[in-house]
């Protein structure tokens, strides 16, 4: 805590007194009043709504907020804000996890522009492969939403939107931005979009981005895979958006792909039977990509239905030069389909909003490795229904989903609020999650250590949350809330006697509670923007009364923005995150905690050319988010972005 004060003591020296996650859009000024507008969501019902609206926990993180971060890619970001833990093995390219509310990563669901985008074998997302100039905003949703979603979201959701056709700021119909920058270590990036809308009104967004880093190593020597030498990365990603609207609604298709070559740690070593050494992968070569189609009708101004058609996959080919035999891949392709209508019906001063949807994909998975399953189908129908009358909010869900595999599984959702003065409103929800088992859980085939257990269950949850929202209309918002996660039949190794053969299996019950805060405030005729997070959680396993591996304790964050001049912008943000134990045996080391500062600066040339510095890890503090894996020290950024 006391690293924490001096570090905000600094930041604050260095920037003078980032738009809080549940701040409002400004509109303009009159008589010195500023009217905030709502901010919309569709991620927590899969419905446009007010954030208040959803009756959950939701932040946002827009295309602004990314423009003025130091972060130099999408799990530094996503680090800085309340109830989000990251964990990486690394700096850029490293395999990093993105978790909320002490939930592991195969609990949190990813998606982009609401597309499944994990490993089926390893259940994460490789969160390095998405850059941070192909997001428009981040949708953070917290607690279960499997009855929105489905399958993996006991934790919460991570939606990841990316940037679509738009006017442009300029006043042209089209316009082409280009940035370059350098960064230290030594590196270098260059970003192109265009963007606009034709003369038929065809609306459309094509990005191409470049970025590599010669890195630093990854790993401390007590880690076992050690390999002195820097760990670099190599990323090319291509983001298009396409549409166009038509008297009876909307016709669109959005995508990304993208293509790196991360390397890694993986120290030789000699074989205990034979003595001869042993050569594993040290770099790889990853893919990601996810493609979308989709038509919205709108058969009345109050009645819309959406159907769309997409496909992901995530590639993974592990290899060492000079050693064809280090070379493995686990390949994941996923199909899916899906279908909703929406129909609003105003019933005297009752606003009731009905949703009726289904969805339907399939995995496969083509590896090196043998799957004794290597496909499975998922099938699901759902039902959402929202009331708004005078002062209270109304959201209840149900959702069925039918799995291949391990059968089926009912969830639900229901949330309350309600206005209990002008601009302070109490909210209430409760749902259901469950996760669904890995390709390895299940299906991994016996390889002398390990093999996989194919009768395991879905791990299922419990979550409630209260809290109450204070926005006060001219710049100040202030949410607390307190929430419990109960999870059965969670997922956990076993390596048992007396043949100490490791698998997987249903055992362990965890509960997870918290309380969350936070405070943003507008202020200077909305010069200046300050945010503050809290959070302190209890992340048990209650089977062996112990504590989740690497999961945050105790979260704060601070952070300010200030448009000192018209041309000019400064930011800070402060992290400090408590010591967290690396597994759960508490005879194990603890990781220590941390501080972290991290500014930039932008200031605009003309109107439209901009100049970027920014410092992340402002003053080198060495950290381990993950036991035996270095943080990323000082990182400097210096870009250049012109509009045409």
């Amino acid at each position: 805590m006391k690293k924490f004060m001096l570090a905000a003591s600094a930041a604050f020296l260095i920037l003078m007194p980032t738009q809080g996650a549940l701040a409002q859009n400004a509109a303009p000024v009159e008589d010195g009043v500023i009217e905030l507008q709502p901010v919309y969501v569709t991620t927590p019902l899969r419905r446009p709504t007010t954030i208040l609206q959803s009756t959950s926990t939701v932040t946002v993180i827009d295309k602004e907020d990314i423009e003025r971060s130091a972060a130099p890619d999408l799990p530094s970001l996503l680090r800085k804000y309340p109830g989000v833990n990251i964990t990486a093995n690394g700096g850029q390219g490293a395999q990093a996890t993105v978790t909320l509310r002490g939930a592991s990563a195969s609990q949190t669901l990813v998606l982009v522009d609401g597309m499944r985008v994990a490993s089926a074998t390893g259940g994460s997302a490789y969160l390095a492969n998405i850059p941070l100039s192909a997001i428009e905003r981040v949708e953070i949703a917290e607690g279960a939403h499997s009855a929105e979603w489905g399958a993996d979201a006991i934790g919460g959701v991570v939606n990841i939107i990316t940037r679509d056709g738009s006017t442009c700021a300029n006043g042209q119909a089209i316009c082409t931005t280009v940035e370059t920058g350098v960064t230290w270590p030594w590196g270098g990036f260059g970003t192109i979009a265009t963007r606009g809308i034709t003369d038929n009104g065809v609306d459309f967004n094509l990005g191409l981005s470049l970025l590599g880093t010669e890195g630093y190593d990854f790993t401390t020597p007590e880690n076992s895979v050690h390999e002195p030498g820097r760990d670099g990365f190599l990323q090319g990603a291509f983001n298009y958006a396409i549409g166009k609207d038509f008297t009876w609604g909307r016709l669109y298709s959005e995508g990304f792909y993208a293509r790196s070559n991360p390397h890694f740690d993986a120290a030789p070593y000699a074989d205990w039977m034979t003595g001869a050494m042993v050569y594993g992968a040290n770099q790889s070569i990853q893919t990601n990509a996810a493609f979308k189609l989709g038509a919205e009708l709108d058969h009345s101004d109050d009645w819309s239905s959406v159907f769309e058609i997409y496909s992901a996959f995530d590639y993974q080919k592990n290899f060492r030069d000079d050693h064809p035999e280090a070379e493995t891949h686990y390949d994941t392709n996923r199909f899916g389909l899906s279908a909703s209508t929406t129909k609003e019906v105003i019933a005297g001063d009752a606003l009731n909003s009905f949703t009726l949807g289904g969805e339907a994909y399939r995995e496969t998975v083509d590896s090196s490795v043998d799957y004794t399953e290597t496909g499975r189908n998922v099938g699901a129908v759902y039902g959402q229904y929202g009331l708004e009358y005078e002062a209270l909010t109304l959201n209840a869900g149900l959702r069925y989903d039918a799995d291949e595999q391990f059968g089926g599984a009912l969830t639900y959702n229901l949330g309350l609020g309600y206005e209990l003065l002008p601009g302070l409103t109490a909210r209430a929800s409760y749902s259901t999650g469950f996760n669904a088992p890995t390709f390895n859980d299940l299906y991994w085939a016996y390889d002398g250590s390990y093999v996989g257990n194919p009768d395991l269950d879905a791990e299922t949850s419990k979550n409630w949350e209260a809290g109450i929202n204070w926005d006060s209309g001219t710049g100040t918002v202030i949410d607390l809330v307190y929430y419990e996660n109960h999870i059965d039949d969670m997922i956990a190794y076993v390596s048992a006697p007396p043949s100490y053969i490791g698998t997987m299996e249903n055992i362990d019950r965890a509960k997870i509670s918290g309380v969350r805060a936070v405070w943003s405030e507008t202020l200077m005729d909305d010069r200046l923007g300050l945010d503050f997070g809290f959070e302190y959680r209890l992340p048990k396993n209650e089977t062996d009364d112990v504590y989740i591996a690497n999961q945050n304790r105790l979260k704060l964050t601070a952070a300010a923005s200030f448009q000192a001049t018209e041309a000019l912008n400064l930011n800070a943000d402060i992290e400090y995150v408590g010591s967290r134990w690396t597994n759960e045996s508490s005879y194990n080391p603890q990781l220590g905690d941390y501080t972290l500062v991290n500014v930039s600066a932008l200031y605009d040339i003309d109107p439209a050319a901009r100049v970027k510095f920014a410092v992340e890890n402002l003053f080198d503090e060495d950290y381990e988010t993950t036991y035996g894996y270095k943080a990323p020290g000082t990182t400097v950024t210096l870009s250049y972005q012109r509009t045409f």
